[in-house]
């Protein structure tokens, strides 16, 4: 989900949750067509019942807030023991290397990596635009090859590696279209 879709649903529960607390106790200003003592006249539990409500509503929007703030930043790096010590490395340094290794291939250009965590397993999203046509099937396969070969040399053959590829645009090489599109030669055109 993007950031404004997720601030929105935020606010929109804080206030959902604001507006079932105050609703019974009177605090709300309603328009004259809803104000005929409807909520008034509610029993006492129906009443506690919306003020409890309202209180689960703003609690459950705070614990995705946390969860959202604090799972953020527990999958920032990837952590393992060696002799000598601990090794922290960041998510955004092996981005790098591999955003490095797809651009020194010449098939692929405008290349984004995203590497995150999940249960025991390293998940890399690649996009990046096709510059040659190509066989796609074995060239997905040898990038994803080449990429999870490299990150299991690089943190050990115990991670789990998935690596998902996503061609977002093919580009046809300039040459191949203008030889397509001349026009064909007349003959005797140049004939005097």
């Amino acid at each position: 989900m993007g950031f404004l879709t997720v601030l929105t649903y935020i606010l929109l529960s804080f206030l959902v949750g604001i507006f079932l607390i105050t609703l019974p106790s009177g605090i709300v200003l309603l328009p004259n067509y809803l104000r005929h003592d409807a909520f008034s006249g509610l029993p006492f539990s129906s009443r506690i019942s919306l003020i409890l409500t309202g209180f689960v509503v703003i609690l459950l929007c705070l614990r995705y807030v946390q969860k959202m703030v604090s799972g953020s930043r527990k999958n920032k790096s990837i952590s393992f023991e060696s002799k000598e010590g601990e090794v922290n490395i960041t998510l955004v340094a092996i981005e790098d290397m591999l955003k490095k290794m797809l651009e020194s291939r010449d098939e692929v250009s405008h290349t984004k990596v995203k590497v995150g965590l999940k249960k025991k397993m390293i998940e890399v999203k690649i996009k990046g635009y096709l510059n040659y046509q190509v066989n796609l099937v074995d060239f997905t396969r040898d990038i994803q090859e080449k990429v999870k070969e490299k990150l299991q040399v690089l943190l050990g053959q115990d991670k789990k590696v998935q690596v998902n590829l996503q061609i977002r645009k093919i580009a046809v090489s300039e040459e191949n279209s203008q030889d397509t599109e001349q026009d064909p030669e007349i003959p005797f055109r140049n004939y005097e």
